[in-house]
């Protein structure tokens, strides 16, 4: 079963990779509003969807453990987790979006490294933080013309070039130094030119495509859809097309309550937002935080 799983891993890297390069391409050649159509696409379904099913895995992940807890109990605390935030963002926009960035960094990262470390330390987490800021930060910089503005609509704060630059270079060292030590003490099994071959795909990736198309890239690619295959190997064993409708069955509800959701805030928003992207910041950012907490979970189990 392991070495099935390896296979798979091994396979889905190399379909990442080829639909990145094909990415690539494909900004190169259409215009952003092209980029736009699809970039919506791909967030609304395979983006949302990879967190449809929280409340399923909770109510899983539970009940496996002889710990009975109802769905409906669930869904009331996973509900009030998402109107906290969008309080959050309401009472004090600019906490609210560090606490976003921090937590989606820490995610990201999480998502990438957990299983390439062999040394379960405190430091794993640590270099999760700091991994999947540089991956945030890179697109802030290189895309500092759209992002400025965004964050100064948001919360009333407008940062400059050289904050961004400097925070991307900060990380940068940091990530080096932290992962440099760790492959050197034999903790990490990945390979560490591969990974820094993936760094400098996403840099030609958030340079040469559009904001939103940059972001759909690695949101969707390298996280969604590795995160969509965790859980289907954490709910069903094995990742497979059919296992994968298995998931559709018991997450589509949710997928569409959260489509609906996102309608409606974009109805309520839609006329004092100038970018529908501030919309989906609020909208990612309220559904964040309790998947970041189910994600935390299922990879600890």
């Amino acid at each position: 079963m392991s070495q099935q799983k390896g296979r798979n891993f091994i396979n889905l890297k190399n379909a990442m990779l080829v639909f990145t390069v094909f990415a690539l391409w494909f900004s190169v050649y259409f215009g952003e509003r092209v980029e736009a159509i699809l970039s919506y696409t791909l967030i609304l379904s395979f983006g949302i969807l990879h967190g449809a099913n929280d409340i399923h895995l909770i109510w899983s992940t539970y009940n496996t453990k002889n710990t009975q807890v109802s769905r409906n109990k669930v869904i009331t605390i996973y509900i009030l987790a998402v109107f906290s935030i969008l309080a959050l963002f309401s009472l004090s926009p600019f906490t609210a979006l560090i606490f976003f960035i921090l937590v989606s960094g820490y995610h990201f990262g999480e998502q990438h490294w957990e299983k390439s470390f062999s040394v379960k330390t405190i430091w794993n987490k640590g270099i999760y933080l700091v991994y999947g800021l540089f991956i945030l930060f890179m697109l802030f910089y290189l895309k500092h013309e759209q992002v400025i503005p965004i964050i100064d609509e948001l919360t009333g704060n407008r940062l400059t070039m050289d904050f961004l630059e400097g925070t991307m270079l900060t990380l940068g060292v940091l990530l080096l130094l932290s992962l440099g030590i760790q492959f050197l003490m034999g903790r990490v099994t990945s390979n560490p030119w591969e990974e820094l071959f993936l760094l400098g795909v996403f840099f030609v990736i958030f340079k040469t495509a559009s904001l939103l198309w940059g972001f759909c890239i690695y949101f969707v690619v390298w996280h969604s859809i590795p995160s969509l295959m965790d859980q289907m190997d954490y709910l069903y064993g094995r990742s497979t097309w059919e296992t994968f409708r298995n998931y559709l069955k018991t997450s589509w509800p949710y997928w569409l309550v959260s489509l609906v959701g996102l309608i409606g805030l974009y109805w309520l928003l839609g006329e004092n937002n100038e970018y529908f992207i501030s919309v989906l910041i609020y909208f990612l950012a309220a559904i964040t935080f309790p998947h970041v907490i189910v994600m935390s979970r299922l990879e600890k189990d």
